[in-house]
């Protein structure tokens, strides 16, 4: 080691504070590359598991497959492992307890089906041979016949056939529930085979079949080897290789060996970032790029700053060393050492200290995730070996774009220049003169700190600089995760409830009756039911969107536009505390005789044209103007004015039961019960078409289901109907929450980031204006000016960050939004939220850091800091 390098060691060894400070900065900048990459790492591995634990572990499926083409697929380059499946077909379950669900439903698998696809035995074994079954929980519960393991039972196998109006013949599968008519089955169970099986295990009900499905599950086992040419399979494929390139080989493969119909699972896919969208992996790729950007920008700035307030710090001792004989490149290479040195301290504390933080945070995520939605699988922290390579890559380009504009800066000072330290101040009188309005504003400490700041260019550029990067670095974030979090939304169904109740029945009082005794079963945590009637109505072009009139504009008639008005009925109490949330007085929708509604303007719709998800205001009305309904009466092929409607309020809010998810001239409308019987009653055909709609939300729904067809089997079976969605729900809820947690995790991390920032800066900054303030006080500056002259400079400080940090935010989210309409369309919504918790922060952090920082310096004495810095 030579010379140098010992002296700068010995430097920071002697200047500890100003070391340390500098070693934090590149500590955190570290842990937070280390952390994004091990959250986004973690999060894609929990979402693969959960994926698997639900749907199995697969990735692309081929349907009804011959043997000849089974050899194709198992022959394929990119094949790993071949799973087989077949659904054999329906019998009827002997002493069913269930009307809903007469049949047993055998689905027969291979060895690596049940390795790869989630089924869980209870007791027993899984079926070995064809003549093997294992029966499912749900058999053992609701079967008169006591089914055990070793018995043998004879199935009459076939197909479900339904006729459907036109007399043609349907066949059904579970997604199909069970056909009824006034209590009476209307479908054909048609033998095509009987076989005996002995029952050697018993599983759990199989996670992917649909709660109405109405055959109960059981698995037989398939050999490959014995499967007929005639016959047909689905064949489920494990691939090697899992990239883009998939999508198009397994599409070649099947053209090739004429198979009908190949899919591939999407959800699994995505885990593993791979997309066959090309425009939404291009919008991946590009918010990728502009989310990394940022998060180096941010480093590199906070990095920069320590390294830079060190070099400004280290100015005497590089101006004695040039004193000696001490050429630039060795003044340059001394910086760079320095940032080595600090490197190789730092780079491992961080990436450890990100790694640890993570950790302790999907800790406190998991026991979130589990007490909200139950989920099983949790976040775990997964280090990749690849992501804490370029973490470290990361880190050392970013100290070293850190340190070369110091290290430049320090190569060309002089010895006499860097002894006096006068680099940092060399101005003219125009330089600092300010306005006399600046005086008359703040006085004689406002006009002191606005020539402090000018006098100190350098360093009030460094803190400047550092505000709007934290701005800049808060408002993206918070503008991208916010943005996908609404992306996320728009590509989900919108159900908000696990089981919905229809009533086939019109007579109301037995509809009250029902409800009743279903909403006093246990397991309930919030219901909501709605009556629903579809009106039409006439609005005016103005009011009219463009898209629309687009594809409708043949049906424009007297300058106004046919829309179909979906008017939905809530309880009071449901309805008050709608009212509430959109901002409206509860008791303007009880008058009846000046009838208004809450018009929900906005639907949610994806293209089929361009793959887009939409959200577009349906109407583009205001609040005040009427809705002329009417009802077209088939029977005597006119249209019936039931009235008219006032808008009192317009929202982008659903209460629970209603989806905005619709497509081209409609919308939901909101009115009272008792308005909405009024409308009704003008006409007997309009409330023949009434529809009465339960919704339930449960923190059991399987029991509560349970719960349902007991009072189910009190009425004829067409009477209530019902589907329990707490599957597709949970899944939907499990998507945002997990996005959630992203969001506000990164949210956190960058605003940590920011205030370390600012603080490391301004707190440096202020140390460094030791002598500065000490003059001042020598000269007879009272405790109480100097701290007005505080929080002046706090205050030039946020102005001026402001100025810049704002327009460079909005042209970063602006970016962001128009590379997320690639895939998306929505409207610009600028973060108003985050825009004043930014300005306030702004403010606050400064004023904070400033006032910090000079309480430090007031316990100085002046002629000590004068003498120290003089000598």
């Amino acid at each position: 080691m030579n010379i140098i390098n010992k002296l700068t060691l010995r430097q920071l060894l002697l200047n500890k504070r100003r070391t340390l400070v500098t070693i934090i900065g590149v500590i955190i900048s570290v842990a937070m590359i280390t952390a994004v990459a091990s959250l986004g790492i973690s999060f894609m591995d929990m979402m693969r598991r959960n994926s698997i634990s639900n749907e199995g572990e697969w990735h692309v499926l081929y349907e009804n497959v011959n043997k000849t083409q089974l050899e194709a697929i198992k022959n394929d380059e990119e094949t790993k492992e071949l799973i087989l499946s077949r659904g054999l077909g329906y019998a009827f379950l002997e002493g069913s307890q269930n009307d809903n669900k007469p049949y047993i439903f055998i689905q027969e698998y291979n060895e690596a089906a049940f390795e790869n696809f989630p089924i869980k035995l209870i007791d027993g074994k899984l079926p070995e041979r064809e003549n093997e079954i294992a029966i499912s929980e749900a058999i053992i519960k609701n079967a008169k016949v006591n089914y055990k393991i070793g018995d043998t039972v004879t199935l009459e196998i076939g197909q479900r056939h339904y006729q459907d109006e036109d007399g043609n013949d349907i066949i059904l599968s579970q997604k199909d529930d069970l056909r009824r008519f006034n209590g009476t089955i209307q479908e054909t169970l048609i033998k095509e085979v009987t076989k005996s099986y002995t029952i050697v295990g018993i599983i759990e009900n199989l996670k992917w079949e649909y709660s109405w499905a109405p055959g109960y599950n059981a698995i037989s086992y398939i050999d490959e080897n014995i499967i007929k040419p005639e016959e047909e399979v689905n064949s489920s494929v494990i691939l090697k290789n899992i990239n883009s390139k998939l999508f198009k080989n397994a599409e070649n493969l099947a053209s090739q060996n004429g198979i009908e119909k190949v899919s591939f699972n999407n959800d699994l896919l995505r885990c593993y970032g791979v997309i066959k969208d090309d425009n939404l992996r291009n919008m991946i790729i590009v918010l990728s790029i502009i989310v990394t950007a940022i998060i180096m920008i941010g480093s590199i700035s906070l990095i920069y700053n320590a390294f830079a307030i060190s070099v400004s710090e280290r100015s005497r001792h590089l101006g004695m060393l040039s004193s000696v004989g001490a050429t630039k490149k060795q003044k340059r290479n001394s910086v760079f050492f320095e940032g080595a040195v600090i490197g190789i301290i730092s780079i491992p504390v961080g990436i450890i200290a990100g790694l640890l933080g993570m950790g302790i945070t999907f800790r406190f995520i998991n026991s979130m995730i589990q007490g909200v939605l139950g989920i099983t699988e949790n976040l775990k922290l997964v280090v990749s070996p690849v992501s804490i390579l370029i973490a470290i890559f990361v880190s050392i380009i970013t100290i070293l774009i850190s340190t070369y504009i110091p290290a430049k800066r320090a190569s060309n000072v002089s010895a006499i220049d860097a002894i006096r330290q006068t680099q940092d101040v060399k101005i003219k009188g125009k330089e600092v003169k300010t306005s006399k309005l600046t005086r008359k504003i703040f006085g004689i400490e406002g006009e002191l700190g606005l020539k402090n700041l000018k006098r100190n260019k350098a360093r009030y550029r460094a803190t400047v600089f550092s505000l709007i990067i934290s701005m800049i670095l808060f408002l993206a974030v918070s503008y991208f995760t916010s943005s996908l979090k609404k992306s996320l939304l728009l590509t989900q169904d919108g159900i908000n409830f696990d089981v919905v109740v229809y009533f086939n029945d019109r007579d109301r009082v037995k509809q009250e009756e029902i409800i009743n005794k279903i909403i006093s079963l246990d397991n309930i945590s919030e219901y909501n039911y709605i009556y629903s009637l579809d009106l039409n109505s006439w609005v005016k072009e103005e009011f009219v969107p463009d898209y629309i009139k687009e594809f409708q504009h043949e049906a424009l008639s007297d300058g106004k536009y046919p829309y179909d008005i979906s008017v939905k009925a809530l309880d009071n109490e449901a309805l008050k505390v709608y009212s509430e949330e959109v901002g409206l007085d509860f008791n303007k929708l009880l008058d009846v005789e000046n009838p208004s509604a809450i018009v929900i303007d906005t639907i949610r719709y994806e293209d089929g044209r361009t793959n887009r998800y939409i959200e577009e205001k349906a109407i583009k009305t205001k609040i005040g103007e009427k809705l002329d309904l009417e009802f077209y009466d088939y029977e005597f092929n006119e249209r019936v004015s039931v009235g008219s409607l006032e808008i009192a309020a317009l929202t982008d809010k659903v209460p629970m039961g209603i989806s905005s998810s619709i497509y081209g001239a409609a919308f939901n409308v909101i009115i009272s019960e008792e308005l909405f019987y009024k409308i009704a009653e003008a006409n007997k055909n309009v409330s023949d078409n009434i529809n009465r709609i339960l919704y339930l939300k449960s923190d059991n729904p399987l029991i509560l289901q349970e719960g349902i067809e007991e009072i189910q089997k009190s009425y004829v079976q067409d009477e209530i109907s019902f589907y329990n969605l707490h599957m597709a729900r949970q899944r939907e809820e499990r998507m945002i929450l997990i996005m959630s947690v992203f969001t506000y995790a990164f949210i956190l991390l960058i605003t940590s980031i920011c205030i370390a920032n600012i603080f490391n800066t301004i707190s440096t900054s202020i140390a460094l204006r030791k002598r500065e303030f000490a003059m001042l006080k020598s000269v007879g500056m009272t405790s109480e000016s100097f701290n007005k002259m505080i929080n002046y400079e706090s205050i030039f400080y946020g102005i001026k960050a402001l100025s810049y940090g704002m327009p460079i935010s909005f042209f970063v989210m602006f970016l962001m939004y128009k590379t997320l309409m690639t895939n998306f369309s929505f409207e610009f919504e600028v973060p108003w939220f985050s825009v004043f918790i930014s300005i306030v922060s702004v403010f606050i952090i400064v004023g904070s850091a400033m006032i910090y920082s000079s309480k430090k310096v007031k316990k100085e004495n002046i002629i000590d800091t004068l003498k120290q810095e003089i000598i």
